[in-house]
């Protein structure tokens, strides 16, 4: 579809009944939900395993054909813990599996596709054993992981720094330098003296996010008509 035709109400009620569903068949999953958190598409969240949190205002988004997947490890000797923090942001196809530890701090980033593993999974030579060497894995705040990038175990990705599309980090990274590449490489240094516009700021201004979203849908589908809705997915066109 080339633009949403939804009426304003119409998508109103998908996001109350969104919420609902959110609320009832994902959240109950998770050990701590934090104030403001928005799911899209929970229907194509795949969570298994204890002990994993949400810290307040995380967006997560998945679609059908690119679920995003939980996953922690726990066989009585060692467990896994996933922990996500405050304003940080999940699209679609991202996955997280933890036999030891997974840290993100506040305002992380992770693209389409991209994965963190605190574990090898199976033993190199004991191929039968699970799961294998681990090493806790900490992405400090303002952390952005490009689209399919792999974040391996015991590694600590310092505060700004950014992987790029498709890098296997897995080795430490610096703050404020940009990675890249097979296994990834410093390949830009950051300033750190400029500022940082974090996923923070989309809540810190006068006007409450819910209620900055609720205009902008105002605006942008206030014309819209429930005829013309209907017939952009029954005769969809150029201008559909």
């Amino acid at each position: 579809m080339r633009q949403d035709h939804r009426p304003y109400l119409i998508k109103k009620l998908s996001g109350q009944l969104n919420r609902l569903y959110t609320e009832r068949f994902l959240f109950p999953h998770f050990d701590h939900v934090g104030v403001g958190a928005r799911v899209t598409n929970p229907r194509y969240f795949d969570v298994h395993g204890p002990r994993i949190r949400l810290g307040d205002h995380i967006h997560m988004m998945a679609t059908r054909d690119n679920q995003v997947r939980f996953s922690v490890w726990t066989d009585g000797e060692r467990s896994g813990s996933i922990s996500l923090g405050d304003y940080s942001i999940i699209l679609p196809g991202a996955r997280i599996s933890s036999a030891c530890g997974v840290v993100l701090g506040k305002n992380c980033m992770m693209a389409s596709n991209s994965y963190i593993t605190d574990a090898d999974w199976h033993d190199i030579y004991n191929r039968s054993s699970a799961p294998g060497g681990s090493g806790s894995v900490v992405l400090e705040d303002n952390v952005w992981l490009g689209d399919s990038v792999i974040v391996t175990k015991g590694v600590r990705i310092g505060c700004n720094s950014v992987a790029g599309a498709g890098a296997v980090v897995a080795d430490d990274v610096p703050p404020n330098v940009v990675v890249a590449g097979n296994p990834a490489r410093v390949v830009k240094e950051l300033d750190p003296d400029r500022d940082f516009v974090t996923r923070a700021t989309l809540f810190e201004g006068a006007v409450p996010y819910e209620n900055f979203i609720d205009a902008f849908d105002r605006e942008v589908l206030g014309e819209n008509t429930v005829g013309r809705w209907i017939q952009s997915m029954i005769l969809p066109g150029r201008d559909s």
